[in-house]
């Protein structure tokens, strides 16, 4: 039997303890079986002793005048000897009864005697009126043949028990267990990416929860795995074209003539390569999305002070395409994730940049505001672009969704990271007509963290205050 057969431990345990307890039984049976005068033997000394008297006839004249010779011990001396006394005269014993007085005094009740080199426990019984005495005795040899004769006898039924309940206990368990061994055949003939749930419902209430907990990552798992194929198969898709542009332009800048065909040849490049390298930027984030737990950690994170450093990371880029960005904050902390608040920033200001074109205008606020009775803090982004007309802002969220008829092209994948992200952080995102009529607006409520939901004037430094981060000229955000 192994040693970690589930099996084997229940029977075996079963077993010990069926041992013990009939163990604890038969010492109490034996305590009480030799316990003087309100043990078993006593009581049942005394009870003979008592049906003897009452057999014996009213007259003593009936009784024999010469008791009768003695004989061999019968079976019935192996386990008790008696004596009738009429007054003072042995008129009947038992075949093997000392001559002599199992008790010499003659009075009533239990006593130790010792009779022919032998302990016994003897028990005298008088009826005055018709003067017999009756005495009732068995010596120690006479107990100690009939304790073993009853140890062997609850032994031998004991063992019998004992085999009787171990097979029907391995039988039973083994019957309980037979679910696992159907559960364990069924997975073994899975083929290996069958990640469909186990079924549940025949198996014993005590392991259904494991078998449950078991679906329950087998749909992680299938969850992970389907993020993945669509990661691939999105990668694939999107890297094909760029890829195929990237190499006709540099075909382009090897067959150049001239200086300035192979100069605007790689001008073109360049801009590829760093469309490429974007949209390889917005994959990854997309597969650490794809990759993250639900239950992923809160903190309280200062949103003022992440958009600050993130609109100080396009500084640069919008100084070379001559934008302007203008920036109002107000401070605040909600609950999320850095990592994930950081790529939806990244996002929201990298598609108002691409969209507003050279010498636009962009303008990034995180103010304190109210949703149904909700305080927090409205993060938008504003542009002056060409804008999204009003029937398609509802599908800008969609994964790889491009709107008609612009200009810049973009992989479709920023916007539906921002609404996956607010989604997990429980935020509202809200689109509107962007700066003096033109563009598009687009801003995420989130809740304030507990420690900051209480409402709080604005100091005067803090109300509608904007941050000189970039200077307010052309070519300067």
């Amino acid at each position: 039997m192994s040693a970690h057969s589930l099996r084997g431990r229940l029977t075996c345990a079963l077993l010990w303890c069926i041992v013990l307890t009939w163990a604890g039984w038969s010492v109490c049976q034996f305590e009480q079986i030799k316990r003087e005068r309100t043990g078993l033997w006593d009581a049942s000394l005394r009870e003979i002793g008592e049906q003897i008297l009452r057999s014996m006839p009213d007259s003593v004249a009936l009784l024999p005048q010469v008791p009768p010779a003695p004989a061999a011990a019968g079976p019935a001396d192996r386990k008790m000897s008696f004596q009738v006394w009429a007054r003072g005269r042995l008129v009947v014993h038992s075949p093997a009864a000392p001559r002599a007085p199992l008790k010499p005094d003659f009075r009533d009740g239990f006593d130790l005697r010792g009779i022919g080199g032998e302990h016994w426990r003897v028990y005298s019984l008088t009826d005055a009126r018709r003067g017999l005495t009756v005495q009732v005795g068995r010596s120690r040899a006479m107990l100690a043949r009939e304790v073993h004769g009853w140890v062997r006898l609850s032994l031998l039924a004991a063992l019998g028990l004992f085999v009787v309940f171990a097979l029907a206990v391995w039988w039973v368990i083994g019957r309980s267990l037979r679910p696992l061994t159907g559960l364990r055949d069924a997975m073994l003939a899975r083929r290996p990416l069958d990640l469909t749930p186990l079924p549940d419902a025949a198996l014993p209430c005590e392991v259904r929860p494991l078998v449950q907990a078991f679906n329950a990552q087998l749909q992680r798992v299938d969850q992970a795995l389907q993020h993945e194929r669509r990661f691939i198969a999105d990668a694939a898709h999107e890297l094909r074209t760029p890829l195929a542009v990237l190499g006709a332009h540099a075909d382009l800048a090897l067959r150049a003539g001239d200086g300035a065909e192979r100069e605007a040849a790689l001008r073109r490049l360049s801009a590829g390569v760093r469309r490429s390298a974007r949209l390889s930027e917005q994959l990854l984030d997309l597969a650490r999305l794809d990759a993250a737990t639900a239950a992923a950690p809160r903190v309280p994170v200062e949103l003022a002070e992440l958009v600050v450093i993130v609109v100080r990371d396009f500084e640069m880029l919008a100084r070379e395409r001559g934008q302007r960005i203008s920036l109002r904050t107000e401070p605040g902390a909600i609950r999320g994730d850095v990592d994930q608040l950081g790529i939806l920033l990244r996002n929201l200001v990298d598609n108002a940049l691409r969209y507003a074109g050279a010498l636009g205008q962009i303008a990034v606020e995180c103010r304190r505001a109210r949703r149904d009775g909700v305080e927090g803090l409205c993060l938008s982004v504003a542009d002056d672009g060409p804008g999204v007309p009003a029937e398609d802002r509802a599908r800008i969220f969609d994964r790889f969704y491009r709107a008609a008829g612009s200009a810049e092209r973009g992989c479709g994948i920023g916007l539906s990271l921002v609404a996956r992200i607010a989604d997990t952080h429980g935020a509202r995102i809200e689109v509107g007509d962007g700066l003096h009529g033109r563009g598009l607006t687009v801003a995420v409520f989130f809740a304030l963290a507990d420690a900051e939901a209480a409402p709080r004037a604005p100091r005067a430094e803090e109300a509608g205050a904007a941050l000189p981060l970039l200077q307010e000229r052309p070519g300067e955000g």
